[in-house]
């Protein structure tokens, strides 16, 4: 069976409510917008709104792409803080109870990135439990030592559990160091934190897979695919179904899809030549495995497809 593993992308925006929920009370629709020093809005920013009132209650919020969140509050009449995280920002903790007759509230947070506060000689973010670690582990990543970032990022995650980048990025190390257990684990706690990673759902699935649970991997691709239906990786693998079959019919409108998501999608490339030299299209052939040539010269299939172009 022809298959491709998944790519992690981007982050993704999402809701999550953990643990129990406020009993019924007085609501507040909250809103408010998260910007750098210079006002400029960060997108992905979480903020985490608890109340000690209330035992085990969570709501996390990220904002959007103009760097605004908007959530509901069920019981207004209770104390709560808000907990403002971004990656490359200082955190920062505000208090608030929405005001008597008020029907909802508006909140402005401005981070300091950690080059300002470096700048400004502000140890604060590495009195965070894990940040240090965490700043740490990228350093050496960027260094080209990914055991000693692996390393630094498993300290980071001792130090703060639910420290989603570390998480992320802890899972993905240990995926490529082929410690499936260790990667699935990661990205299991990862998903507890942002169930709609799409990083920590690829490794998820690539690692289920790995250990050979398909049940699982079939679960963790399905919402992978669910949350990016055009990623090329999840379309390449539909039209293999195809492909398997000898269906070139149905393969092909898949494949054409693909490429339209990612020109230079090396089994795509590789895949729609072939198809194309069954059909007799014999320049469309060799123009589509010359492209697979030149984008994974090394690819498994490189040999096949140089041999092929020489006879055509």
């Amino acid at each position: 069976m022809m298959q491709r593993h998944l790519k992690a992308s981007v982050a993704v925006v999402g809701i999550l409510i953990v643990a129990a929920m406020v009993h019924a009370g007085a609501q507040a629709r909250i809103e408010g917008l998260v910007t750098d020093a210079a006002g400029t809005p960060i997108p992905g920013a979480t903020i985490n709104i608890a109340t000690a009132e209330v035992s085990g209650y969570k709501k996390v919020v990220k904002t959007d792409e103009n760097g605004e969140f908007k959530t509901l509050i069920l019981d207004a009449t209770r104390k709560y803080i808000f907990t403002v995280e971004a990656e490359g920002y200082l955190p920062e903790e505000r208090p608030f109870k929405v005001q008597a007759g008020s029907t909802d509230g508006y909140f402005e947070f401005a981070l300091k990135s950690t080059h300002q506060a470096a700048a400004e000689g502000s140890r604060q973010l590495y009195e965070q439990p894990g940040y240090k670690e965490m700043e740490e582990g990228k350093e050496l990543l960027l260094a080209g030592d990914t055991e000693g970032a692996r390393a630094k990022f498993a300290e980071a995650v001792a130090a703060k559990p639910d420290f989603l980048p570390a998480l992320a990025g802890l899972a993905e190390l240990n995926y490529q160091a082929e410690d499936m257990e260790g990667a699935l684990a990661a990205a299991k706690n990862c998903l507890v934190e942002d169930g709609d990673s799409l990083q920590c759902l690829a490794i998820a699935a690539n690692a289920s897979g790995a250990l050979g649970d398909e049940s699982a991997r079939a679960e963790y691709m399905a919402r992978y695919q669910e949350l990016n239906p055009e990623d090329p990786t999840i379309i390449f693998n539909d039209a293999a179904a195809f492909l398997n079959k000898l269906d070139d019919e149905g393969a092909r409108p898949l494949l054409e899809k693909c490429l339209e998501a990612d020109p230079a999608f090396p089994q795509c490339n590789f895949e729609y030549g072939m198809l194309l030299l069954r059909t007799g299209d014999l320049e469309g052939a060799k123009a589509f495995l010359q492209k697979y040539i030149d984008v994974a010269p090394d690819g498994p299939q490189a040999a096949t497809a140089a041999e092929t172009i020489k006879y055509l």
